[in-house]
């Protein structure tokens, strides 16, 4: 609250629609777990690290690719929407959000098929690091390796010996 006091306003974003967000009703509940995981945008209207993310990370196919293996859904951190929670509990976004202690937009959670958090992104990361967290969750990888930063380490050595380029700040 005090950096949205401080800081200078956003561009105004518009909707930010991407094909890949489900549309209401959010319900995430996942005590009868899905076959995929779910991935949890929170933004916020006036936020150019939101822009920004959908101009350049969310456009890439390789980020859409990892995206088409999650249930994917945006909440406007702030809202009063009604939403089910992963447990089964009807709350409001706003309320959840302050729940799951989302101090940052964008933060993007991912929670496993069962419902259970795995990792959370709070803040916008450049693309090779927001795609390694959409890999390290899709594909299983925090069950065999728990440390997220060693995953990136060995999904980057890999792409170096296969001769691909690893652009860390792109």
């Amino acid at each position: 609250e005090f950096q949205a006091q401080r800081s200078p306003a956003a561009r105004a974003a518009g909707a930010r629609d991407e094909p890949f967000f489900r549309k209401p009703p959010y319900d995430f509940d996942r005590r009868t777990p899905a076959t995929r995981p779910l991935a949890v945008f929170f933004e916020e209207p006036q936020c150019a690290d939101c822009d920004e993310m959908h101009a350049t990370a969310l456009k890439a196919g390789e980020t859409r690719e990892l995206l088409s293996r999650f249930d994917v859904y945006r909440l406007d951190l702030k809202s009063g929407v009604e939403i089910v929670t992963p447990g089964g509990a009807k709350t409001t976004a706003a309320r959840w959000a302050r729940e799951l202690n989302v101090l940052y937009a964008p933060s993007i959670i991912l929670f496993d098929a069962g419902g259970h958090e795995v990792l959370r992104v709070e803040a916008y990361m450049r693309m090779f690091h927001l795609q390694s967290a959409l890999d390290y969750v899709a594909s299983g990888a925090y069950l065999q390796e728990p440390n997220f930063q060693r995953f990136i380490q060995l999904r980057a050595d890999a792409r170096r010996e296969r001769g691909e380029r690893v652009e860390l700040m792109k």
